[in-house]
């Protein structure tokens, strides 16, 4: 379906001499239109930094990331800004749903970040995706007041508000039990393939990569490709 993502050579170190410490180390990986990947290492691995290098957050050391038409590693701060806000959408660990706005207000926040768009456009698109995610009955509800489940279907809604390219997804089962994780999981995937979307899942649970198409597998900053999930070569 032809690659979106193209990341090349991609390195990142903090600190200089002999006190540096290269977190990603000449990482490299192509991810297609509709695929769904997942990244797989233990805690300090390298795996968000790199997640974060490739969504904008953070600039290489040295090496490409392009999205798309985008040479990312090579735009200024601003419009690195709106390179996040259209392009790209995040689902953190953490949710960070702002706690005072309801499920709708959280994603129509989003929308508000990007330029010129449409108000009615963006209060249809919310209903449409929480109607999508199973939460119009919750669109009101602040989210002190949804489920865990519930607010990460609200993080994805959020996520997929501006219609980017780019899914990143960072650890979105830490909080959740297993059950509620595969759902999790499973609807990610499904809205990255229904929708023609490029994703990327950095997680540590061995159980989660079932549901992504590829497996790259990351530790002490170094990238491999770890292949199919159903082959299970790459289990140690």
């Amino acid at each position: 379906m032809g690659t979106v993502l193209q990341v090349d050579d991609v390195t990142k170190v903090y600190g200089s001499g002999h006190t540096a410490v290269r977190a990603v180390d000449d990482a490299s990986l192509a991810v297609d239109r509709g695929e769904f990947v997942s990244l797989l290492g233990p805690s300090g691995s390298g795996k968000t930094t790199l997640l974060s290098m490739i969504g904008g957050l953070l600039t290489p050391t040295s090496g490409s990331i392009r999205l798309a038409d985008i040479e990312v590693s090579a735009i200024g701060k601003r419009a690195l800004t709106d390179f996040r806000a259209e392009r790209v959408g995040f689902v953190f660990q953490s949710v960070n749903l702002v706690p005072f706005l309801t499920a709708r207000e959280n994603l129509l926040f989003i929308a508000s970040l990007r330029r010129g768009r449409n108000r009615r456009e963006a209060r249809e698109r919310a209903d449409q995706l929480l109607t999508e995610l199973g939460l119009e009955q919750r669109a009101g509800n602040i989210p002190e007041q949804l489920s865990g489940g519930e607010r990460q279907r609200v993080a994805i809604g959020r996520a997929l508000m501006n219609d980017p390219d780019l899914i990143l997804v960072d650890e979105p089962t830490a909080a959740l039990d297993t059950d509620l994780g595969r759902q999790v999981v499973q609807l990610l995937a499904r809205e990255v393939k229904d929708r023609g979307k490029t994703g990327i899942m950095v997680t540590h649970d061995l159980r989660m990569v079932e549901y992504t198409d590829r497996v790259y597998e990351i530790l002490d900053g170094r990238l491999s490709a770890a292949g199919a999930p159903g082959r299970r070569s790459w289990v140690r």
